[in-house]
Formats: structure tokens, sequence, C-alpha cells
């Protein structure tokens, strides 16, 4: 779903909420599996899937820009597009993503009688945003043939790259545009593809993209780096000594299969270290936040909501089966496990802006792993980020509350949060916006 507001801000930040119901760390899954499968009784009246890339192939852009507008109810009127873009003919088409928008970044929010309310702090206050859900069969998206699953991190950014060529096609007016990726957990795999894609396709493309920078919440980015979860859950207070010792012997042999290729092995074991030994251990659920014991009721609030037929004609996807991921989750299984590291020190290397923030409180992601492999890239000021001065950040600097902490060297930023778990926007909005605000603001 695209949504725009009028704003005097030249900058876009296009949010890749990529994957949340994908990964091999990703538990929200468990909450996705209860959605009802099936599309709408026929009975009910959903209106038709709009495919915008049919409009576009036959240069009726004014026409396909009017059709993807979407109009809630009065109240909550926002100026906003939805719609389908194809990437494969032969495949099927990509859609629109909607965890990020309902539950983290957007404007709104659903509450548990499936009204829209407005949210405190969004985003959208200050940028314009555009959710995707990638790869197909994630959320809406879909394809009418299970050939066409993506299995790499490079066949994903193929795929974005087509698709955002004819997002800036029909939405013309935000082609010269700032443009960020972001992502969060398997988005840290994600996001470094399409813009190393970017970067790649733009010294020749006729439409190029206005590429900025990237940003990366508690990413998985490179598995066997950030394969070391014992130290992390002990030091956490989640296990003993005996249960360290157990996890240690499972992310040995899961980071030695990986370094002999045998990532579904490795994908496998971390699977099962997330799905079953953790709940087992601590009688938690949710690994996302060490504090909680489940998962929040009202991060799921929205599902009734899309899948209503009312909003589905509102957001232009007609009958269309909303997923819950695992047929992609299992097509990525052997990339999952591959590091894209290389591909964050080149981005980093030519100049963009790259940010990585993790949040204190995550277990699937552990801000000590994610240093792990920060540490070890190798990029041209790697000494000078490893020397900078960590600096204590605070939204305003009168809050009493310390928001987290902050370091810098060249155009790599790196931001811890504190009191903020794996789904960081979702634990502590304000900050996370203050530090997107910042890192993009910055020269």
């Amino acid at each position: 779903m695209f949504r725009s507001l009028n704003l005097l801000s030249v900058i876009v930040l296009l949010l890749f909420y990529l994957s949340i119901c994908v990964g091999a760390f990703n538990l929200l899954r468990r909450q996705l599996v209860s959605i009802p499968r099936a599309p709408p009784p026929l009975d009910d009246n959903p209106g038709e899937s709009l495919f915008l890339t049919s409009y576009l192939e036959i240069g009726q852009i004014d026409l396909a820009r009017n059709l993807s507008q979407v109009h809630l109810q009065p109240a909550y009127s926002y100026p906003s597009y939805s719609g389908y873009l194809t990437v494969n003919k032969t495949c099927g088409p990509d859609a629109s993503s909607l965890f990020g928008l309902f539950s983290e970044h957007g404007p709104i929010r659903v509450d548990k009688d499936e009204q829209l309310y407005s949210s405190n702090i969004t985003w959208n206050s200050k940028y314009h945003l555009l959710f995707i859900d990638q790869p197909v069969d994630t959320g809406f998206s879909f394809t009418a043939d299970d050939r066409c699953y993506v299995h790499t991190e490079d066949e994903v950014a193929r795929d974005l790259y087509v698709m955002l060529i004819q997002f800036f096609q029909i939405y013309y007016e935000y082609a010269m545009c700032d443009f960020y990726a972001t992502g969060e957990s398997y988005g840290g795999e994600y996001v470094p593809a399409i813009v190393y894609k970017i970067h790649r396709e733009n010294p020749q493309a006729k439409l190029k993209i206005n590429l900025k920078g990237m940003a990366i919440g508690d990413g998985l980015v490179d598995p066997y780096n950030q394969g070391d979860y014992g130290p992390a859950m002990y030091q956490m207070g989640l296990i003993d000594q005996r249960q360290l010792e157990y996890i240690n012997l499972l992310t040995s042999l899961a980071r030695e299969a990986i370094w002999e290729g045998q990532y579904r092995q490795a994908y496998s074991i971390f699977g099962d270290l997330f799905d079953n030994i953790y709940s087992n251990m601590t009688g938690m659920i949710d690994a996302e936040n060490y504090l909680r014991t489940d998962f929040p009721e009202e991060l799921f609030y929205y599902i009734p909501w899309v899948m209503a037929s009312e909003h589905r004609r509102q957001i232009h996807v007609g009958n269309m089966t909303y997923n819950d991921g695992e047929k992609v989750q299992i097509a990525l299984q052997d990339d999952a496990m591959q590091s894209i590291a290389s591909k964050v020190a080149l981005i980093a290397n030519s100049n963009y802006k790259v940010l990585i923030y993790s949040g204190l409180l995550d277990v699937i992601i552990p801000s000590s792993v994610t240093m792990n492999w920060v540490d070890k890239l190798e990029w041209n000021y790697a000494n000078q980020l490893h020397a900078a001065e960590r600096v204590i950040w605070k939204v305003k600097e009168d809050d009493q509350e310390v928001a987290g902490y902050l370091k810098r060297a060249n155009s790599f930023f790196l931001a811890w949060i504190r009191n903020a778990g794996h789904s960081i926007p979702c634990d502590q909005p304000r900050a996370v916006f203050d530090l997107i605000d910042r890192f993009i603001s910055a020269s």
C-alpha cells in the first residue's frame, strides 16, 4: 500500500517491511496460521483485484493512479494508494504489505472492535511510505505457479526492482525524491539485496532511483557470525549453565553446517531452537521480547479488518487469499543461512548511508550477535567505527528517559534502543521515529 501526504519535505522514505512472517527465526507466523486460507464466501462482495501493470503497459497511467486510490472511512481518509504490480507475467503479481502499516510505522491502527484510529506516532508525518509484500505469496501477494517462488535474495531483488520501476512510472512525482530502503528481521537480507541491485542498475537505467541509503533493524545479515545465541540468552538470565552448554552445542552444529554449505541443516537447527527449545526452557512463546511471555494481541487486530469484504474492496485485493508465508519460508531455506555481509560492505564503501539498529530486549537477533557481524565487516572505515565513541541518546535533551545509544563512522550508523525487542517500532515508536529522522537528516 502506497501512502502519500502533501508535505514540504523532499525526502521519500520507501519502507520495505520485508517478510515479517518469513524466516527461520520469526515466530510471528504462529499468529498468522490462524488466518482463514480460503477467500471470502461467494455471496460476499470483496470487489475486484486491481492490477496496475496492465494499465501501465497501455499508457493509462492517470487511470491507474485514480483507480488505485484508497478511500477508508471518512474520519480516516488519508491519501493512499493500493494495488497489484506484476513482476513476472508467467508467475503472477506482487502487492502491498500491512503489518508495518497497521502495527508499526503507519498512520492508522485497528482496535479490537475492528475500527480504525489514528496512530500518535507515524513515520508518515514526515516521510512518504511504500509497504510491499515480498516475496510473492507473502500477505496478499500471490503466484499462480509454485515454480515461481523465489529461492535467493538475488531473485527477491530482481522482482522488487521490477516493481519499483513500475511504481515510479505510475507515481512519477516521487521518482526524484531521496530513496531509503528499510527492513527488519529477514529483511536484513532483502534490504541489502535490493539496494545493491539498484546500485548496479542505476548507471544504465532509463529511470534512475535516487538511492541514498538503507536501514536494518534486528536484521539477519550474516547467520554464521550471528549464530552464537547461547551467551546472549545466558546473560539475559533465560537459561542456566547446563542449558547454555546444550544451546552452545546446537549452535556450533548449525554454524558448522553453514561453513560446510549444509544450509538446510543449519536452518532446521536454528528453527527448532526458537520454535521448540526456547519455549521449553523458558516457558515463553514470544522470543521477540524477553520481558513478554506471549505476543500482544493488539499487533494482530488488523487481520480480521483486512479479511472483511468491505475493506478488501477498499484496498483493491478482491478475493485473494491472505498468505501466512509458509511456502515462502520453505523456498528460502537454503538462502536464509547465507551471508549478505559482503553486499553491506560494498554499499557502505559506495558512500550510501547505512543504519544498523538493535532492540536490547530481543532474543531472536540479540544486539550482541548483531555486533558479531558488524565488528567483522570489512569496509573502508571499519577501524574508525570500532574506535568511535558510543554516545547516550535521548529523543529530546530534557527527556528523563534514555532512548538508547548511538555510534557513527563516516556514513555508517549504529544504534541500540532500550526497552525494545525484535519489532522495535512496536515497542518504542517514538525513539525509532527519532532515530530514522536523525539518520535521514544526517549529512
